[in-house]
């Protein structure tokens, strides 16, 4: 200790270093009894998990253990000489900051390794890729994944019931989209094409993609060319999951904008000349002709004090007139924001399904795939409302007065200066509802549709795969993943480029 000690007090590049030992335990480990108990925890859980994984996985866990050690060793030195390169300050700065973070990492990492090391030998090393449902048995008793069960049932997970003579429409749609993407990551790129015919007309394509694409998947009736496919029957699996998502977050965004809009309106409203003697006379014309008759059928104080119904009209008008000024655009959009934000999505598709039929004339009637798709855009736009409204209410003022001095009108202020700020702002909230809206199509399992979802909980029914269960949701888990990774990679992009969050 004592010639460890005399070395670090010699010179480095021609600096003395002065070290010294008892200080630092006193800083690092002795500073209070919590500190040192904590140390020991974390000092004892580190060693056993490093026994453990040492035991396990001799080989591996050594050469991690021989990292980490090597790694803790040169920051330590590189920290006391005080001459630190990129690494080792990106070490001290982010995995060695103290004792308990350098164990900490080590944990870690062995934990991680550790996850790693027995996914592989499951899904891969003992895993079974045959679709023969005997070879796949034999796997799983040895303790591997069954993947067979996916391969053999991936039509169902990605088209379900879809007819295999119209899977063209399916090819047609995605080489149309891959036809758009394509030119789209060269021409929406920096500003060569920017306000060009090209980039209008892709524009344009885009948007109208989702018709075109909608009738390939549904058909035309009485068109011998494209047929018209029942999508109660043919639609499911990842076909399902897509079309719910894309038409809920195109259908939402415009409705979400205009409650946004909405509920900020500063119309002019009805005056209270016109309210109060309305609202007076309904509630004398209804304490008239309801309340006598439903006193006398009272049966008790409670049923009694219902009678006075109509003077909550009073109530109401006076809450309108504080609170809204009259503005019943604001009114609407507020009632409807709040009812559908107060109540589960769950809920609501219940309703679109069981509730929603009562509402229609005789003999008119819409599948449950359209009433699940229109409920989802419905229940979206609430969201999206509040948080294009929270965009709106980060521009300063002074923007909306400067668009009023130009003499600009409302639609222009709104289109040019307002909105283009307000959607920069919050973009990650936008997408972060998106990617929620896209992993809540799995909820219409619940209400008898088969999407992802519900084909992958088909398969362990079959009785070639009875009981398998883990396979099908691991490959619908990454599915989902890499689509949320793709609209939260978008966004990241989105954002670098309109400068979002940079000061």
């Amino acid at each position: 200790m004592a010639t460890l000690y005399e070395t670090l007090q010699t010179r480095f590049s021609g600096q003395s270093i002065r070290f010294n030992p008892n200080n630092w335990l006193r800083e690092n480990v002795t500073r209070s009894y919590w500190l040192t108990a904590w140390l020991v925890l974390i000092g004892y859980i580190s060693g056993s998990i490093s026994w453990s994984q040492l035991q396990n996985a001799p080989v591996q866990a050594s050469i991690i253990l021989g990292v980490w050690v090597l790694t803790v060793g040169y920051t330590a030195v590189a920290s006391i000489n005080r001459r630190h390169s990129p690494m080792t300050l990106w070490l001290k700065d982010n995995l060695y900051s103290s004792i308990t973070n350098a164990l900490l990492t080590l944990v870690l990492t062995l934990l991680i390794f550790s996850g790693l090391r027995a996914f592989i030998i499951y899904a891969f090393i003992a895993g079974s890729f045959s679709a023969n449902p005997e070879v796949a048995r034999q796997a799983a008793a040895e303790g591997g994944a069954r993947w067979g069960a996916v391969i053999a049932n991936m039509r169902s997970l990605m088209l379900f019931r879809f007819p295999r003579a119209e899977t063209w429409r399916v090819w047609a749609a995605l080489i149309l989209i891959g036809g758009l993407t394509l030119p789209s990551l060269v021409i929406y790129r920096g500003e060569t094409y920017r306000r060009t015919r090209i980039r209008t007309a892709l524009t344009i394509a885009w948007l109208i993609s989702p018709i075109i694409i909608f009738i390939l998947l549904l058909g035309v009736r009485g068109s011998e060319l494209i047929p018209r496919v029942n999508p109660e029957q043919a639609w499911g699996g990842l076909l399902l999951t897509m079309a719910i998502s894309i038409f809920a977050i195109v259908a939402s965004f415009p409705l979400g904008l205009l409650l946004a809009l909405g509920r900020r309106s500063q119309i002019r409203g009805i005056p209270g000349w016109v309210i109060w003697p309305v609202a007076i006379g309904l509630t004398a014309w209804g304490l008239l002709t309801s309340t006598p008759d439903n006193l006398a059928a009272a049966r008790n104080t409670l049923e009694q004090a219902l009678s006075y119904w109509p003077l909550t009209i009073l109530i109401f008008a006076y809450f309108f007139q504080r609170n809204f000024k009259g503005n019943v655009v604001a009114l609407a959009s507020t009632v409807y924001i709040e009812s559908v934000r107060g109540v589960p999505l769950i809920t609501v598709l219940f309703m679109s399904i069981i509730l929603f039929p009562l509402f229609l004339p005789a003999g008119f009637e819409i599948v449950n795939t359209w009433r699940v798709m229109v409920a989802f855009a419905l229940f979206a736009a609430a969201y999206l409302a509040e948080n294009v409204r929270g965009g709106l209410q980060a521009i300063p003022n002074g923007q909306y007065e400067a668009a009023d001095a130009l003499g600009l009108s409302t639609y222009k202020k709104y289109t040019l200066i307002i909105l283009p700020q307000a959607l920069r702002l919050v973009i990650p909230a936008i997408v972060g509802q998106f990617i929620a809206l896209f992993k809540d199509t799995s909820l219409v399992s619940i209400v008898g549709l088969f999407d992802l979802l519900g084909a992958a909980n088909l398969i362990s029914a079959q009785p070639d795969w009875l009981g398998v269960r883990r396979e099908p949701y691991i490959f619908i888990a990454i599915i989902y993943f890499v689509g949320c990774a793709i609209m939260a990679g978008y966004s990241r992009r989105l954002e670098k480029r309109l400068g979002v969050g940079e000061r």
